[in-house]
């Protein structure tokens, strides 16, 4: 390839790449109260309900790399012991209703019964502020002792864990 073909071609990626990082989500309220969920801007809602675009974004955690990437495996992570008492820690989790990895986070937690405080972004206003403060981008984002993790991963959860009680 020569070397102008090459530069559009990595201009044409970067102007793709640009325009992916920009998708949004829409939270749609329809006549009946009914909400829902979107990554496509829903026509016109006048007369039909309420749009608001929301501004949150969700972690993935860690990249796993490979020929086929592994699911983790849950059951083995949850008979992992934790070294720190449940209590232990104070644990704050700023979340969204429709976060799957914030519904992960819950699980896990539950599971090895670790104390916390769930605060859902979109619904609490107080909660928002906090997040806003904390320089939250993106949930969950937790808030361990007197340390904060952005997304969630077993691993980097327990070691956060662990950190804050010593």
């Amino acid at each position: 390839m020569r070397a102008p073909a090459r530069l559009l071609v990595l201009v044409l990626a970067l102007l793709l790449a640009a325009g992916l990082a920009q998708a949004a989500v829409y939270k749609v309220t329809g006549p009946d109260g009914k909400t829902t969920y979107t990554d496509a801007p829903p026509a016109s809602a006048a007369g039909k309900g309420s749009i608001t675009e929301v501004p949150i974004t969700s972690y993935t955690g860690p990249v796993q790399q490979g020929v086929l990437a592994q699911q983790p495996d849950w059951a083995a992570i949850l008979k992992r012991p934790v070294d720190v008492p449940a209590r232990a820690v104070k644990v704050v989790m700023f979340s969204a209703e429709w976060c799957g990895y914030c519904k992960q986070a819950r699980a896990y937690m539950q599971a090895k019964k670790v104390a916390f405080t769930d605060l859902d972004v979109e619904t609490n206003d107080n909660a928002k502020q906090e997040y806003a403060k904390l320089g939250g981008r993106g949930v969950p984002y937790f808030v361990i002792g007197r340390r904060t993790l952005a997304g969630f991963s077993p691993e980097a959860f327990d070691a956060a864990l662990l950190d804050a009680a010593k």
